[in-house]
């Protein structure tokens, strides 16, 4: 059995991390190096899901652990250009906005994104806040996170046409 640990993104995640957004990429925009070190240095919340092997870790091994997954989330007035999150910045004073969460293949149906948006919900408490934001593709369909998202009882607020073969839902949780 593997345990999991999240963490902030170290430098050392980079490589995995674009390997994980380039799998997605259908449903996520095309990241690069530079692209991914502005985003952290714009993010409030910046993790990976590390999966660490417990029959690997009695044993002397400088292989690294496996990143299965990674999470990006902006505050408001952050300089960030993503058309849904300005709609978002316009809407709201206080709010996180989900813009990434990518969970490998091979850890899928294990709950990391379900934990992951749990721990969102914990530092939210703590902050301004009052809603966590995100947007989840319906052309092309993304039912997957759409359901997911219904679980933690995100509510629609728009709909955004991108162009003729990409439209989001805008969805919002208000939080205490």
């Amino acid at each position: 059995m593997e345990n999991m640990l999240i963490r902030d993104i170290e430098e050392k995640d980079f490589k995995s991390i674009l390997s994980l957004n380039e799998i997605s990429v259908q449903v996520l925009s095309p990241l690069d190096e530079d692209k991914l070190r502005r985003l952290i240095q714009m993010a409030s919340i910046h993790v990976v899901v590390e999966a660490t092997n417990e029959s690997n870790s009695n044993q002397e091994s400088d292989a690294e652990n496996e990143i299965a997954a990674f999470l990006l989330v902006f505050s408001e007035d952050a300089d960030y250009e993503s058309v849904n999150y300005q709609w978002f910045n316009k809407q709201y004073s206080n709010f996180k906005y989900i813009d990434r969460v990518v969970v490998s293949d091979k850890y899928r149906g294990m709950g990391i994104a379900s934990h992951l948006y749990h721990h969102i919900l914990k530092q939210v408490q703590t902050s301004d806040a009052k809603v966590v934001c995100a947007e989840i593709d319906v052309l092309p369909p993304n039912e997957p996170s759409l359901l997911f998202h219904q679980k933690f009882d995100f509510k629609e607020l728009e709909l955004l046409k991108h162009n003729e073969n990409k439209v989001v839902s805008l969805q919002a949780l208000k939080v205490n």
